[in-house]
């Protein structure tokens, strides 16, 4: 099964498989949006889930996923419709909807998140070179064939994000 995770900097941070990472996507359209209709979500919703972040994106993001957070933070885990043949299974899913709260459940989300950004950061700092925040494929064969892709190619994208091809 494919591994998804954040990347930046020098850094992948394994997030797990596609199902969770996507499930995250949809709590946070579904959840945030509702929640905060009148903030503009898409430094998360697309440029994070489907491009990249640019690095004078990287506070914006960042501010927006600790909101995210709050609003998680606020909901049970059985917000969630929790398929019964996943839960248990750390082949089809890495997440625990035994926690209390959905900010639970996508607590690593969160420090990841932070994680790679501050990598992204020292990489800029110390190189002088933005290896920018993203979703990745983080096994090998995955991230290998992604990894030089052009942003270009991010930038163009319409439809489905690499990581669900």
């Amino acid at each position: 099964m494919r591994k998804i995770g954040f990347h930046g900097g020098c850094r992948i941070c394994e997030l797990g498989p596609v199902s969770d990472v996507a499930l995250f996507f949809e709590c946070l359209k579904t959840n945030a949006e509702y929640d905060c209709p009148a903030q503009d979500w898409s430094l998360l919703t697309d440029r994070l889930y489907r491009r990249y972040l640019r690095l004078e994106e990287l506070a914006a993001a960042s501010a927006l996923m600790g909101q995210v957070r709050l609003i998680f933070a606020g909901l049970p885990a059985s917000a969630v419709e929790w398929d019964p043949s996943m839960v248990g299974n750390a082949e089809k899913t890495w997440l625990d909807p035994s926690l209390p709260t959905l900010a639970d459940v996508f607590r690593k989300y969160f420090e990841h998140f932070a994680d790679v950004r501050s990598s992204a950061e020292s990489f800029l700092k110390d190189f002088n070179i933005y290896q920018p925040v993203r979703v990745v494929i983080s096994d090998l064969p995955g991230f290998a064939r992604d990894k030089n892709k052009p942003l270009a190619e991010y930038d163009a994208l319409e439809g489905k994000p690499f990581w669900l091809q």
